[in-house]
């Protein structure tokens, strides 16, 4: 039987990782299967909603981005706040830093680094 491993990407334009992984429109969830990308969904970013520093402190938790990316082994971003890295953390979640812009070749060089 074969393994399917799905890798989050936050994004706000389904083609380039987003520069803030809390405050993107949604995330790609991408599946690779036999080192190969097989599909690609996404997932909207309900805590983006949520997301106002203007009030000063940023002291909430993304639970809710952790509960929608429950079925992936790691998200890929170009960058995580310390809230944001504490609860994927805790959750047991790999978080894996990428200079890549495009989703693709961020998420097959994330998958390189995991083997």
């Amino acid at each position: 039987m074969t393994q399917i491993i799905k890798i989050a990407v936050p994004t706000n334009d389904r083609k380039i990782l987003a520069e803030q992984s809390g405050r993107a429109k949604e995330f790609a969830v991408v599946d690779i299967e036999n080192t190969k990308i097989t599909n690609i969904a996404f997932r909207k970013n309900h805590h983006e909603d949520k997301h106002d520093h203007s009030q000063g402190d940023h002291a909430h938790g993304h639970q809710d981005i952790v509960e929608a990316l429950h079925d992936c082994t790691a998200v890929v971003g170009r960058k995580f706040g310390p809230h944001f890295a504490g609860d994927f953390h805790k959750a047991g979640m790999k978080l894996i830093l990428s200079k890549q812009l495009n989703i693709e070749s961020a998420v097959m060089e994330a998958f390189e680094k995991m083997k």
